[in-house]
């Protein structure tokens, strides 16, 4: 029987170990550069004793968005934290790969599960290593983020100001939910970066089935006709046989709610980009997907 509790003991003990030896960080807030200008930020990342990684998105929901992957160095010592993105997942601007800004953040006091805020100083360096520009990095726990943005979700549904349309798409897609979600928007160019031969998207709708209706274009041809989103996951497999594929997604029928808002997942056996189109019937967007060395 001692013995037994001892097992048990040692296994509970190992557990706590476990998870306390990775911690799960997501906070929002904003670049600030040395010129004044602003652009909004989001990092989500793991600790796990002392490796930092995850990613970061940069002008999420403007028409620079770009997503990057993120390592760094968490030292329990002294509590800092300092991280740098380091390879691009997808972008929205038209910058060419080598030409990105990549933030370097510098060792800033962070305790994982506590810290709801902090801010610090950033330099920026291409990927060659040369520096490019700096300034400071201001973040606040999404968990927050969140709490504020239920209680305007809250005011939308009790405004008599509001059609009930955008009510129930509020409601069924949160609102916290769509800052991690990629918007695909009418004339916009998403460059997704892959070193695989394939590319998979599975298309459903995320919210209230309401009837939005999609085709699906690959270098100019047909590979989906006039198909309805729904709950159902539909798989489309798009195979990468030139250094550029250009991926066009077409609103052919808007639903009864709203614009036409189909849930694309893209992955590539690495990575995945979970986004969202926000299109008027007959408007289109398009996904390039570029291989990468």
């Amino acid at each position: 029987m001692i013995k037994g509790s001892v097992r048990i003991l040692f296994i509970l003990i190992l557990g706590l170990q476990l998870t306390s030896a990775q911690e799960s960080s997501e906070y929002i807030g904003a670049i600030k550069l040395n010129d004044s200008a602003i652009i909004t930020y989001k990092v989500k990342f793991n600790i796990n004793y002392d490796q930092v990684e995850g990613y970061s998105i940069t002008d999420f929901g403007g028409d620079h968005e770009t997503k990057s992957k993120l390592k760094g160095i968490y030292n329990p010592s002294t509590r800092e934290i300092s991280f740098n993105e380091y390879d691009i997942v997808y972008t929205k601007s038209d910058v060419i790969h080598d030409d990105f800004c990549f933030v370097h953040f510098e060792p800033t006091y962070f305790k994982p599960g506590k810290t709801k805020y902090f801010k610090g100083d950033f330099k920026g360096e291409f990927s060659d290593g040369e520096e490019c520009i700096s300034g400071e990095l201001f973040l606040n726990a999404a968990e927050n983020v969140e709490k504020r943005m239920e209680k305007m979700s809250k005011k939308i549904n009790k405004s008599d100001k509001v059609a009930d349309s955008i009510k129930q798409k509020a409601t069924d897609l949160k609102l916290l939910e769509k800052l991690n979600m990629n918007i695909l928007k009418k004339s916009q160019v998403t460059s997704v970066f892959s070193k695989n031969k394939t590319v998979s998207l599975l298309l459903y709708d995320g919210g209230q089935e309401d009837g939005d209706m999609i085709s699906i274009k690959v270098n100019g041809d047909f590979i989906l006709r006039r198909h309805t989103i729904s709950k159902e996951v539909k798989t489309v497999e798009v195979p990468l046989t030139s250094k550029k594929t250009i991926i066009e997604v077409i609103a052919d029928g808007v639903g009864t709610m709203s614009t036409n808002t189909a849930v694309i997942e893209i992955h590539d056996g690495v990575n995945k980009i979970r986004a969202m189109t926000n299109l008027e019937k007959n408007q289109s967007t398009q996904i390039h997907v570029l291989q990468k060395r």
